[in-house]
């Protein structure tokens, strides 16, 4: 059995339902608790909920790795709903790495806006690396990132890059990509769940 099929087969069943029915009772919770959640906690939710929609060789067979560069809001919420959490089997964790290049080794690398002014530079610097490049940073697809966050109309969306995602060799379950508010670029494989 290839190594493809047993990821297959070990996956739990997911579909789109799925990922969103998981960031809405997130958002069912902190709204109890707030008034309303923030940006920066509906991405956190969405963050952790793509990797489950993904696909890429593990870095590290210890520990499935998120991490945050950048100033963001995003790290405490993320620390929080991953607490205990695991994916394939290997325990989640969220780092925030002083440099991008210290983030070569993470599955998902998530850039701040704060990192705008050096977003080229930081994707140069994770090229090769396969790791899930996401962000809300303006243009940030343009520049080559994977995933993008967005707001419209006071929701939090996103937008796919295949052709980047593609150079990683990182695929995406066919429900996510359904889930997205935009998917440019080729298919190069799904990752099915």
């Amino acid at each position: 059995m290839s190594r493809a099929e047993s990821w297959h087969r070990c996956r739990p069943r997911l579909n789109a339902a799925a990922l969103l029915t998981a960031v809405c009772a997130f958002m069912v919770v902190a709204s109890s608790v707030t008034q309303r959640p923030r940006e920066s906690d509906v991405e956190a939710a969405y963050l952790f909920n793509f990797a489950k929609f993904m696909h890429a060789s593990a870095h590290s067979p210890d520990s499935f790795t998120i991490a945050v560069v950048g100033k963001s809001a995003i790290g405490p919420m993320l620390g929080t709903i991953t607490a205990n959490e695991q994916i394939d089997g290997r325990p989640l964790k969220v780092v925030q790495p002083a440099t991008v290049d210290a983030a070569r080794n993470c599955d998902i690398v998530f850039l701040a806006d704060t990192e705008t002014p050096h977003l080229d530079k930081d994707l140069a610097t994770l090229a090769g690396s396969n790791a899930l490049t996401v962000s809300n940073a303006p243009e940030f697809l343009q520049h080559g990132g994977m995933i993008q966050f967005l707001v419209v109309n006071d929701r939090v969306r996103f937008k796919v890059n295949l052709d980047a995602s593609n150079k990683e060799k990182i695929a995406f379950s066919s429900e996510l990509l359904r889930v997205a508010m935009s998917v440019s670029g080729s298919p190069g494989g799904e990752a099915q769940p």
